[in-house]
């Protein structure tokens, strides 16, 4: 089983960076991805332990996010909320190229594992 995201899209405005009550630090953003249609589909984004050079990426940068799909649960006043977002593994600025590149090279292997696992077994 898989569960992976690839997403490569625009950093809608800049992040924010909270430290919880644990003492974990987490950074929360949006990437805006264009959709062939052209409407934009905006992406939720956390990234734990975030790097210091984090909060210094411009709205408008385009970010490399690799990662996986979760949806959590949690209490807003008096009531039960969701949200679905990319948790967040690697985040590289495509203005990094080698770094982005690195990134999305190492899919390819996990995704190709995650295939083979999928293969009928042999005679």
């Amino acid at each position: 089983m898989l569960n992976m995201a690839v997403v490569i899209g625009n950093l809608a405005k800049p992040v924010e960076v909270r430290n919880l009550a644990s003492g974990v630090s987490i950074a929360n953003f949006d990437l805006v991805v264009p959709q062939i249609d052209g409407t934009p589909d905006t992406v939720p984004v956390a990234l734990f332990e975030p790097p210091d050079e984090t909060s210094q990426w411009p709205a408008g940068e385009v970010l490399v996010v690799v990662g996986r799909v979760r949806r959590r649960f949690f209490r807003a006043g008096p009531s039960t909320q969701s949200r679905t977002e990319v948790v967040a593994e690697n985040v590289v600025p495509i203005s990094q190229y080698e770094g982005a590149r690195l990134a999305l090279a190492g899919v390819g292997p996990v995704i190709g594992g995650a295939l083979e696992e999928l293969q009928p077994p042999g005679p």
